[in-house]
């Protein structure tokens, strides 16, 4: 992540020296997520079922920079990660629900391509990469007393209240509780992503922005450690399974710009470091003379 970010700082010092025109611009957006949280695990355990939401993106800062046909865009902020599922009983009915939360504070890189580009309007593809740092985590679960299919091999770690009958495993009521902490997560996940982004010039100075991104975390946002707890089936409510965060997120925006001329940085530039001294005009003519004549 440092060599890309000291890469985009090289292009975009290369890109201001060329540029003719350019513009910078500074702001704050809120905005939503759908997360889905693609389990293996999850998927093939007949005690889950899909539940789909959305969740807050509240608040991050935006940084831009625009020139001819391309532009760069760093915009750190919060995102809520994690899908909801139904608990689902023996017979297929919904006893309860597992939440997965993941707070994040998320700092994208973006390289954009101008697609359309008028003088108060742009429509731009983008692509970026992004550092997320784990703020806050934890799964959970809450159900009636009912009857679940658990897998065989974890009978042997069920409480004294899981009963093991021919069709399944009869549970008590279940209220929070806590499957995963945030100690069983990774302090530091990775994402990509690719969307489409439009900048709205609503005045000579205040940009409105639109951003549509799906991200997707390159790597399992669990800890090594719980990972092998869960593939040794140590785990009550979890079964072995690659998992990754995919999450579409929608961002409004809006933020201070200003424009910038080539020829204007350079006449100041020129004014600022000028070391020529000050030199006494001279007359086109003999100076007056200042001695009294004699006599």
């Amino acid at each position: 992540m440092v060599r890309l970010c000291a890469t985009i700082l090289m292009m975009l010092s290369t890109a201001l020296l060329n540029a003719q025109q350019f513009s910078m611009s500074l702001g704050v957006f809120t905005g939503l997520t759908s997360t889905f949280t693609l389990d293996d695990g999850i998927a093939n355990d007949p005690r889950y079922a899909a539940a789909y939401g959305v969740k807050f993106a509240p608040i991050g800062m935006n940084f831009g920079m625009d020139y001819e046909g391309f532009g760069f865009v760093v915009s750190p902020g919060i995102v809520n990660v994690g899908q909801n599922f139904y608990v689902v009983n023996t017979v297929g009915g919904q006893d309860g629900k597992r939440e997965i939360n993941l707070r994040y504070l998320n700092i994208p890189a973006g390289f954009k391509i101008h697609i359309i580009r008028l003088s108060f309007f742009k429509v731009s593809g983008v692509i970026s990469l992004s550092a997320a740092y784990l703020l806050d985590g934890e799964e959970k679960i809450s159900h009636t007393a009912t009857k679940l299919k658990f897998p065989t091999e974890v009978y042997p770690i069920l409480p004294e209240d899981y009963i093991i009958q021919y069709d399944g495993v009869a549970v008590p009521e279940v209220s929070n509780y806590t499957i995963s902490s945030k100690s069983d997560f990774n302090s530091l996940q990775l994402f990509a992503a690719a969307g489409f982004r439009s900048d709205w010039d609503i005045s000579n100075h205040w940009r409105l922005t639109f951003d549509f991104r799906v991200n997707y975390g390159l790597n399992d946002p669990r800890t090594d450690e719980y990972v092998a707890k869960v593939d040794a089936y140590q785990a009550l409510y979890d079964m072995p399974g690659q998992r990754r965060d995919l999450f579409p997120q929608i961002s409004l925006g809006i933020s201070r710009y200003i424009d910038i001329e080539k020829s204007d940085k350079e006449r100041k530039k020129k004014l600022k470091g000028s070391s020529k001294k000050y030199k006494e005009k001279r007359y086109p003519y003999p100076k007056p003379r200042n001695v009294k004549p004699k006599g």
